[in-house]
């Protein structure tokens, strides 16, 4: 909520949050045994096997703060800070202009077609790129960015229809081909394997595309017209074409810089495809990309300091995906699929499965990262729907769905998302009320052509 109303700025909310965290120990400490205590049950005594009496061994104050910090060692928040620097280095070479001017050229008769230009360029990418966060931030966005300046929009000026019609299409374009596929997105295969342990059912590629095609597609199309109605970007459209020959005119040749950007682009677009080959992480790729750029002089040290957006988004994320962490050490997403489970116990197993589904959706507001979302919940809820009855395919595919197109609630719901948010062409308050109507647009195609989809094809 203070997020909501306070006049501080997120990372100045966070800090603070932490900070009266850590002092009164709220965290949960690991002790020198390995036991997971509440910090502030650190130096007590306690009875172990045997009947002795023994200290948990751990600081409740350095514990917290340690604890507090621990997202600035999350993969997530430096995939997203490198996304960045990478998005820096297209900005700087002027390549990521260059590819947009084509594009705009291209499709750019009208708001809904670069739109649309944006939503094809997430499918296409969508099977192949495993992380949601490298495929938008570190390909799309930087395209996406060098566009809305194309069209002459300041990014010192803050909320603006164009560059947010474009940052909105993007992050939600990223989501929703993320639901399309099993690789779409890191927690994926997560969904797939937790329904199999559970419900004993292969969900793999075929299953997943034949299952999510029609309302996710559905959806993307419906996207760039619907947040055209919400921001009603004004763009002259009769100027534009001229200024985009003008424009590429004054790049001049492809540089060397360009040519070395390209290559160190192009290699990890090979290493992202090929993870489940070459076994290298998405943020090991990204961070590598980040040095081979220092190292051929395409960013500087300076570059890469001064870029205060990558270190702001790099605290507030990492401070997000802390308190996310901690509601599921502190035990209460176990508690919320037992209590699920328990409250539905009378209502028919459909029903059971729209609640369940719904409920998973908007349990994503507590979260900060897509993954952790499923991992804390993907389990308790399938537990829950397999105690009531609930159609084991039904079920799998609401929430393999859900899973990533709950991410457009909040601005901070996945590092795709962060970056789009932190360019600050929509408020963040605005961007919570956007992306609740989005969601709830979502969500009656889902319960309306998705499941007269799924009964056709005998999923329940």
């Amino acid at each position: 909520m203070a997020l909501l109303t306070a006049d501080y700025d997120v990372s100045v909310t966070l800090a603070a949050a932490l900070l009266v965290l850590t002092l009164t120990k709220s965290f949960m400490c690991t002790t020198a045994s390995g036991h997971t205590i509440e910090c502030d049950r650190c130096k007590t005594m306690y009875r172990g096997d045997g009947g002795h009496w023994h200290e948990y061994s751990c600081d409740p104050i350095g514990g917290s703060f340690e604890v507090a910090i621990s997202g600035f060692s999350n993969k997530v928040s430096w995939l997203v800070f490198c996304a960045f620097h990478i998005g820096k280095a297209v900005e700087k070479t002027g390549f990521g202009k260059r590819v947009s001017l084509a594009l705009v050229g291209s499709m750019g008769q009208s708001a809904l077609g670069i739109g649309y230009a944006v939503c094809l360029a997430e499918l296409l990418l969508a099977p192949f790129i495993p992380s949601n966060t490298a495929r938008g931030g570190g390909i799309v966005y930087p395209i996406v960015e060098s566009v809305i300046a194309s069209l002459g929009v300041d990014p010192h000026v803050g909320e603006d229809p164009v560059g947010g019609f474009l940052s909105f299409v993007a992050a939600s374009a990223n989501l929703i081909s993320s639901s399309l596929f099993v690789t779409g997105m890191a927690g994926n295969p997560i969904v797939a394997s937790k329904a199999a342990s559970i419900f004993g059912i292969e969900f793999g590629f075929s299953e997943w595309v034949i299952g999510a095609s029609v309302p996710a597609l559905l959806i993307m199309f419906l996207l760039p017209p619907f947040v055209h109605i919400l921001l009603r970007p004004k763009l002259d459209f009769t100027n534009l074409s001229q200024n985009i020959r003008r424009q590429h005119h004054a790049l001049g040749a492809v540089s060397d810089q360009e040519y070395r950007l390209c290559a160190t682009l192009l290699t990890c677009l090979v290493l992202w495809v090929g993870t489940p080959y070459f076994g290298i992480d998405a943020t090991v790729v990204a961070y590598m990309a980040i040095v081979i750029l220092i190292l051929l002089n395409v960013l500087t040290w300076s570059d890469v300091v001064k870029n205060h957006k990558a270190w702001d988004t790099f605290f507030w994320l990492a401070s997000f995906i802390v308190l996310a962490e901690q509601l599921t050490a502190l035990g209460v997403t176990d508690w919320i699929g037992t209590s699920l489970s328990r409250s539905l116990r009378n209502a028919s197993p459909l029903v059971c499965t729209i609640s369940l589904s719904l409920a998973y959706f908007f349990s994503m507001y507590m979260f900060s990262s897509i993954s952790s979302h499923v991992v804390a919940f993907a389990g308790p809820f399938f537990a829950a729907g397999h105690v009531l009855g609930c159609p084991p395919k039904l079920l799998t595919i609401l929430v393999a769905l859900f899973s990533s197109l709950a991410g457009i609630l909040t601005p901070f719901s996945t590092g795709s998302v962060a970056i789009y948010a932190s360019q600050g062409y929509i408020s963040q308050p605005k961007w919570f009320m956007f992306g609740l109507l989005f969601s709830i647009l979502s969500l009656v195609v889902v319960f309306t052509v998705g499941m007269v989809w799924w009964k056709i094809i005998g999923w329940y």
